[in-house]
C-alpha cells in the first residue's frame, strides 16, 4: 500500500504546529535549560576518559562509567578535608581585602584633576565610583551564597538530574550518534561529520585550553605577588585563575583589583611607597598578560576559538546579561561554534567547498612570487634550512628515561624534549648575544657545546647539508637571486660547511656570522645586516627558518617569511608563516 505524500501546504502546517509546540515546551520547562546544558558539558568532558578505559580495560561502557563517576565521588569527599579549607580562607581573606579596598576608594579625598567651569574632574569621584561597582559586585555574591543555602533541595535534585543524564548521555552516546546521522541524507553525512569534528575540537580545545590556562596563570600569580610582597597573593592569585574563564575582559579585572590592593596597602617587605609598589604590581600583571597571549594561548586553548577581542568582550557582556555565570563561561565557545557554522553556510551559498584547507598561498603557483609580493633575494638560517640539526639531546634523553616507557610513551618523550630543543633556542641566543656583548668570550667558548647540543647545533666537522640544498642554492644562483646565509655560529664554521656541501662562499652576497654581531638582540641584527649587504629592500627579500627566532624578527621588518619542518619547528609552531613547506628543497617549485 502506498502512503498518500502530504501536500507542501500541510508541510508547512506540520512544521508550523511543531515549531510553536518546541516554543512551549522550552518555555514551560525553562527551569531544566540550565542542568541539561551542564549534563551536555559534563558529557562532552568526561566521553574521554570513558572512552580511554574502555579502550584499555575491555570493561562494558556502563562499568567504565562507573568507574569514572567512583573517582570522581572519592575526588569530592577528599576535596573539602584537603582543599576547601585553604579555598575557603582564600576566598574570605579576598573578600576582606576587596571591602577593605572599596572602604578605602569610597573615603579617598584628593584634589580635582581637571575644573572646566562649574564642572570637576577629581580623583575623589572617579574613585568612590569604582567603589560602587566593586560593591554591587559583592553584594550579588553574599546574596547568592544565601539563596544557594536557602534552595538546597533544589541543589540536591538537579544534581542528580545531571549525574543521571550524563550517566545516559555517556552510555548510549553512540546510539545518539548513529541515531543522529541515520536522518541526515546520504549526500550531507560526510559533511556532517566534518562539520562535527570541527566544533567538537572548538569546546575540546576551549575546556581544557580555559582550566590549564586559568592554573598556569593562577600559579604565575601566586608566585610573583608572593615575591614582591603583595598583601592576600593567594586570593589574588585564585582570582586571576577564575577570570580566565573571562576571556579579554577577565585578566584586566583581576589585574586592576590587585594594582588597587597595592595602591591602597603596599608591600609586606619592599622599601617603597604605595604608588611605586602598585606600578610594580602592574608591570608584573602586563608581563604575564603578554605571556600568556603570546605563549600560552596559543597552546593551550588554539587557534580555532581565539576570536577578535571585540567580538569575545561583545559575546560575554551580552551572555552575561541575559544567561548568568553559564553564559559567561559558554559565550567564547558558542561565538566560534556558530562562526564555524555560518562559514559552513556561507560557502554552500557560493558553492565552495565548505571544508577545504585554508592555505596562505595563491592556487596558481606564479615563480617567484609568494604571498603575493616579488622574491628577489633570501637569506637562510643555516642550522636546520641548509645543515641538519642534530638531535643528539633528544635521542640521549630518551635512553635515559626509557624507564618511563609504560606510562611516558617514546614518541610522546621525543615530543616533549624536542619542544624544550624549542623553547631553549631564543633563551640560548638570548645568553649568547649578552656574553658577546660583555665580550666574556672564554666563558663563552666554555659553555657553547653544551648550548650548541641543547638547541640541535652539530659540531662544525660534522655539518652535513640537508638533502638537495646544494643544488637548489646553485640553481637559485643560477637565476640570479641574491643569497646570504645568517647565523649565530662563527664564520670558521660556516666555511667548513660549505666545504663539506662542496659550495662556494662566491654564490652567496651576505654570510652574516657570530663574528659580526655585537647585540643583545642577535636576530634581529643579523637580518639588518643582511639585508644591507644583499642590497634589496627588506619586503622582497625571503628569510627561510625552521623555527619562529628569526621569522618573527622578518615579519616585523616587513620580510616575506618561509618556515621548513626539517628542522625544530612543527606546523603549529610555524603557522604564521607565508609559506610552509616540508624540506627546504621545495622551494625550487616556487622561485
Amino acid at each position: 500500500m502506498t502512503s498518500t505524500r502530504w501536500n507542501t501546504t500541510t508541510k508547512i502546517v506540520v512544521v508550523a504546529l511543531l515549531s510553536l509546540l518546541a516554543v512551549a515546551l522550552l518555555v514551560t520547562f525553562r527551569v531544566m535549560i540550565r542542568p541539561t546544558i551542564i549534563a551536555l558539558l559534563l558529557t562532552f568532558v568526561l566521553q574521554r576518559p570513558v572512552n580511554w578505559i574502555q579502550r584499555r580495560s575491555g570493561w562494558s561502557r556502563g562499568l567504565s562509567i562507573a568507574l569514572i563517576y567512583l573517582f570522581l565521588l572519592a575526588l569530592i569527599a577528599l576535596t573539602p578535608a584537603i582543599f576547601i579549607p585553604r579555598l575557603v580562607d582564600s576566598f574570605r581573606s579576598l573578600r576582606v581585602a576587596l571591602e577593605a579596598l572599596v572602604q578605602d576608594l569610597q573615603t579617598a579625598v584628593p584634589g580635582p584633576l581637571l575644573t572646566l567651569g562649574e564642572y570637576e574632574l577629581s580623583v575623589e569621584g572617579m574613585l568612590q565610583q569604582l567603589g560602587a561597582i566593586l560593591q554591587d559586585i559583592l553584594s550579588p555574591a553574599a546574596a547568592g551564597a544565601l539563596d544557594f543555602a536557602l534552595s538546597l533541595t533544589t541543589t540536591v535534585f538537579t544534581t542528580l538530574y545531571v549525574l543521571v543524564l550524563t550517566f545516559w548521555l555517556l552510555k548510549d552516546l553512540n546510539k545518539l550518534q548513529r541515531s543522529l546521522f541515520s536522518l541526515i541524507p546520504a549526500d550531507y553525512t560526510e559533511e556532517m561529520r566534518l562539520l562535527g569534528r570541527e566544533l567538537t575540537e572548538i569546546w575540546h580545545a576551549f575546556l581544557r585550553g580555559q582550566a590549564l590556562l586559568g592554573l598556569v596563570i593562577g600559579i604565575m600569580t601566586w608566585i610573583a605577588m608572593t615575591i614582591v610582597g603583595l598583601p592576600n597573593a593567594a586570593g589574588l592569585a585564585l582570582l586571576a585563575g577564575i577570570m580566565e574563564f573571562l576571556p579579554t575582559v577577565g585578566p584586566g579585572i583581576s589585574g586592576a583589583i590587585g594594582t588597587l590592593v597595592a595602591l591602597f596597602q603596599g608591600s609586606t617587605w619592599m622599601p617603597v611607597n604605595n604608588l611605586t609598589f602598585a606600578l610594580i604590581v602592574l608591570a608584573i600583571y602586563v608581563l604575564i598578560t603578554q605571556i600568556e597571549s603570546v605563549y600560552l594561548i596559543p597552546r593551550l586553548v588554539g587557534r580555532r576559538v581565539r576570536l577578535h577581542p571585540a567580538v569575545t568582550f561583545t559575546g560575554i557582556v551580552s551572555a552575561a546579561l541575559v544567561f548568568g555565570f553559564l553564559g559567561v563561561l559558554l559565550a567564547t565557545p558558542t561565538i566560534a561554534s556558530a562562526r564555524t557554522i555560518l562559514i559552513y553556510v556561507f560557502r554552500k551559498l557560493q558553492d565552495l567547498e565548505p571544508f577545504e584547507s585554508p592555505d596562505k598561498t595563491p592556487g596558481v603557483r606564479i615563480p617567484g612570487l609568494i604571498a603575493g609580493r616579488r622574491v628577489r633575494a633570501v637569506l637562510f638560517t643555516l642550522d636546520g634550512p641548509l645543515a641538519r640539526r642534530d638531535w643528539r639531546f633528544v635521542e640521549e634523553m630518551l635512553e635515559r628515561t626509557a624507564r618511563f616507557e609504560r606510562y611516558w610513551p617514546q614518541e610522546q618523550r621525543r615530543r616533549f624534549f624536542r619542544r624544550i630543543m624549542i623553547l631553549s633556542e631564543r633563551p640560548i641566543d638570548g645568553l649568547i648575544g649578552l656574553l658577546t656583548w660583555l665580550q666574556l668570550r672564554e666563558d663563552l667558548e666554555r659553555l657553547l657545546p653544551r648550548l650548541n647540543r641543547l638547541r640541535g647545533y652539530a659540531p662544525a666537522p660534522e655539518l652535513a647539508p640537508v638533502e638537495g640544498v646544494p643544488d637548489l642554492l646553485q640553481t637559485l644562483a643560477a637565476h640570479h637571486y641574491g643569497l646570504g646565509i645568517v647565523t649565530n655560529r662563527s664564520l670558521e664554521e660556516v666555511q667548513t660547511f660549505l666545504r663539506q656541501a662542496g659550495l662556494s662562499e662566491e654564490l652567496f652576497a651576505a654570510m652574516i656570522t657570530a663574528d659580526a654581531l655585537r647585540s643583545l638582540a642577535p636576530a634581529s641584527e643579523a637580518l639588518q645586516q643582511g639585508v644591507a649587504a644583499i642590497g634589496h629592500a627588506s619586503d622582497e627579500c625571503l628569510v627561510v627558518n625552521d623555527t619562529t627566532v628569526y621569522l618573527r624578527t622578518a615579519q616585523a621588518m616587513d620580510m616575506i617569511t618561509c618556515g621548513v619542518l626539517c628542522g625544530l619547528g612543527t606546523e603549529d609552531d610555524l603557522a604564521d608563516a607565508d609559506l610552509i613547506l616540508e624540506c627546504t628543497p621545495e622551494l625550487q617549485e616556487w622561485l
